[in-house]
């Protein structure tokens, strides 16, 4: 067993604090009656539509920034930018501060997308044949989780009070955040200083680079992936397509936190599963496992499967939250070091490119009565992925 340093273990500490209060959203689940104290539905699915565009734009560049100006310097701006974005939601009221408020957020949250963990990745140092970053990230999602739940109830009572509260203390909860990673130094080489031109020339090589790193086959293989599995679990946890999910098998609101309540709960003793046998579990069935589930219950959703539908809601819920740690051991164990930050931010722009086409078409097909068509071409789409990955590129070791 190998065993952590004294400084290795103070930053372990600060990583889980750090994941613990930057997924403290106290809004989660009372955002959209907030938003419609102010403005419309429809003026929310353009809100909506625009962030997660400018989001994805800023994801790719604010990893390259990560990289070349240091990944501690931007995540911890980032968490300033998100920070003041909600409070600047919080202020107003009106389409215009509420776009604001969420542009500034949206930029805010690609710049830390990447450079956070390729800050604790870097100064962290394991050894690349452990599995000890696997087991850091598995309890930060434990970590995560609690907060997120307490945080969730938290808000929903609050909103109660006064709506401009959980929106006051998400925006806190980033600023603490943005403190917590204050006194962590990048470990980069001092940079030679350049001319603006040259700057600009291997800012952009850097972010080639990038995506490059997924061309080899160390990555390519988990690109497919990204672009089904993963996008998939991003349009249930972030997209609308858990929400039409519960309506689809005929949950009321109420009734649909507490399905989402109860599956946080019991995802939280599975990542304490999944912790505590790290060493036993092997990625390729592990990956396959959870992208296997995700497609069949796609495909037992097609039918009017009514409360048992609560078993889709937890299957998707938990994948997302079991495949994260072994997608981050891949991409950081593979990555090359100057640029990861860059690199993890193109796994997330794969990730969340698909939402973009898969966010009209699932409202345009639910709003016709034909959501099975998604239901029944994405689970093809996942198990082709499988197939690439099981087939393409063996596991080999870890980059040093």
């Amino acid at each position: 067993m190998i065993k952590t340093t004294n400084n290795q273990k103070k930053i372990e500490n600060t990583y889980l604090l750090y994941r613990l209060f930057s997924n403290m959203f106290f809004v989660s689940a009372v955002w959209l009656y907030f938003y419609r104290l102010f403005i419309t539905d429809a003026q929310v699915g353009i809100l909506d539509s625009m962030a997660f565009t400018l989001g994805l734009i800023a994801e790719v560049p604010s990893g390259a920034l990560a990289d070349k100006f240091g990944r501690g310097k931007i995540a911890r701006l980032g968490l300033i930018f998100a920070g003041s974005g909600l409070f600047i939601q919080a202020i107003g009221g009106g389409f215009l501060p509420i776009f604001i408020g969420q542009s500034i957020m949206m930029i805010g949250m690609s710049f830390v997308s990447g450079a956070d963990e390729a800050l604790f990745f870097t100064k962290l140092d394991y050894n690349r044949e452990s599995n000890q970053w696997r087991k850091l990230v598995t309890k930060g999602s434990q970590v995560s989780l609690i907060g997120g739940l307490a945080a969730t109830l938290l808000g929903g009572w609050l909103h109660t009070i006064n709506p401009h509260i959980p929106w006051i203390l998400t925006g806190t909860a980033f600023f603490i955040s943005a403190l917590l990673i204050w006194g962590i130094k990048d470990t980069q080489p001092t940079r030679e200083k350049l001319s603006i031109s040259d700057e600009i020339k291997t800012y952009f090589e850097g972010i080639v680079d990038g995506f490059q790193q997924f061309s080899s086959s160390h990555l390519l293989r988990y690109v497919p992936i990204i672009l089904t599995v993963q996008a998939l679990f991003y349009a249930t946890g972030w997209g609308l397509l858990r929400i039409i999910l519960l309506d689809r098998f005929h949950f009321d609101p109420f009734m649909g936190s507490v399905i989402v309540a109860a599956c946080s709960v019991i995802t939280i003793g599975i990542l304490s599963g999944v912790h505590k046998y790290s060493e036993k579990i092997d990625e390729k069935i592990a990956l396959s496992v959870i992208g296997v589930s995700a497609a069949l219950s796609l495909l037992i959703s097609i039918p009017d499967i009514g409360a048992w539908g609560a078993g889709v809601i937890f299957t998707l819920y938990a994948g997302e939250r079991i495949l994260y740690p072994f997608l981050s051991e891949a991409i950081n164990n593979h990555a090359n070091d100057q640029h990861r930050a860059t690199t993890i931010s193109v796994a997330s722009f794969f990730k969340v490119l698909p939402y973009i086409g898969l966010a009209p078409m699932i409202g345009a097909l639910n709003n016709n009565n034909h959501l099975e068509y998604f239901l029944l071409l994405w689970p093809v789409l996942i198990f082709l992925a499988l197939g690439f990955y099981r087939t393409v590129g063996n596991k080999s070791s870890p980059k040093s």
